[in-house]
């Protein structure tokens, strides 16, 4: 058992002195191990989402030796995650929730809408010099079929229609 374990353990019997509980939380300590490691987990993800820009961490990614991929996976399965921990993830990247190849492919679809694509250009057209593997035009047809087929997530419609609302605007305005 680790010093911080036997601390915890002393803690949760009553057993550790006042003072000492004090000096500890003085210090940041946290006394449920679940909830370290999720604090933990939350801090690579941090430095993956200040890295990249986003929570769309591939499964079997590592930070630093961390698993980060596999714990953020687990944090888009958990359902009872804590509001404060959602909220805290949000923060990070408000589309965490979405699969990661999901979430990747459509910041692709925004980044080539940014310098100038449209969504009604032809269906083999390149992400352009930026992207040039990526195919804005497949990967919405294929969003289209999954749709009809109701393998979307309320999210993805929500943000898919957006783009369509916002790209019809754009162009009537």
């Amino acid at each position: 058992m680790s010093w911080l374990d036997r601390r915890r353990h002393l803690n949760g019997q009553h057993l550790l002195d006042p003072v000492r509980v004090s000096e500890l939380e003085a210090l940041g300590m946290i006394w449920s191990k679940h909830a370290n490691a999720w604090e933990r987990g939350h801090a690579y993800a941090r430095a993956w989402a200040g890295r990249h820009g986003h929570l769309a961490i591939p499964a079997a990614e590592k930070l630093d030796g961390y698993a980060v991929g596999a714990w953020m996976r687990r944090q888009r399965k958990a359902g009872g995650l804590a509001s404060v921990q959602a909220s805290a993830l949000d923060g990070l990247d408000g589309l965490w929730r979405l699969e990661p190849d999901w979430n990747r492919s459509y910041r692709r679809l925004l980044a080539y809408l940014a310098v100038g694509g449209t969504l009604d250009d032809p269906a083999n057209r390149t992400g352009g010099e930026a992207d040039p593997a990526f195919r804005p035009g497949t990967w919405l047809r294929k969003q289209a079929a999954a749709r009809t087929d109701g393998k979307l997530t309320g999210q993805q419609t929500a943000l898919l229609d957006a783009l369509h609302r916002h790209t019809a605007e754009t162009v009537a305005g």
